[in-house]
């Protein structure tokens, strides 16, 4: 049985390799890697690529909740290791051509990057002074958003803590109803 679990935990380990030195030379992340449709979330993360499209299949989704000035819209899309980006918007009566400015001052509406390594720390826009974010639409309709973000982003959990930069943003979230 020690043999097997040492085969598996191998194979896995093996696994991990090839995908990960597959998708270094895959141009993913900052925008630079877009799928021609379906949903995504690119950005750079303190000067790091992150792109929710790994070897072409892109991981993120979108939910819409209702219509018109009153709908509530989230988009996630994770990267290979699992940290992901979510853009939380509601009650923004959204209009495309328009920039937004997210902060804690405004109920709902949120941007955040998500650490999955080391017990998880989120860094978004919506509970910490200081932490601030532009979302700007850039394509609206009862089919999809779509458009580009920054923020700085501080731990809610220790807003004193150093924050993550999220520049460079681009996203698109494709309505399934």
């Amino acid at each position: 049985m020690k043999t097997f679990n040492k085969i598996g935990k191998l194979a896995l380990v093996a696994l991990t390799v090839i995908i990960s030195s597959c998708s270094k030379d895959d141009n993913n992340g900052g925008g630079s890697s877009v799928p021609a449709t379906g949903s995504y979330i690119n950005a750079k993360v303190d000067g790091t690529n992150f792109s929710s499209t790994i070897q072409g299949i892109s991981t993120a989704s979108v939910n819409r909740v209702g219509t018109g000035p009153n709908a509530l819209i989230q988009i996630l899309g994770s990267e290979l290791s699992g940290n992901n980006i979510s853009i939380t918007l509601i009650d923004l009566n959204l209009v495309a051509g328009q920039t937004y400015t997210l902060n804690p001052s405004l109920d709902g509406s949120v941007m955040a990057y998500t650490v999955i390594a080391g017990g998880g720390a989120g860094y978004g826009t919506g509970i910490c002074e200081g932490s601030v974010g532009t979302l700007k639409v850039t394509a609206y309709d009862n089919t999809k958003i779509e458009g580009t973000f920054s923020f700085t982003g501080k731990d809610g959990e220790n807003c004193s803590a150093a924050a993550k930069n999220v520049t460079e943003g681009s996203f698109r979230g494709v309505f399934m109803n």
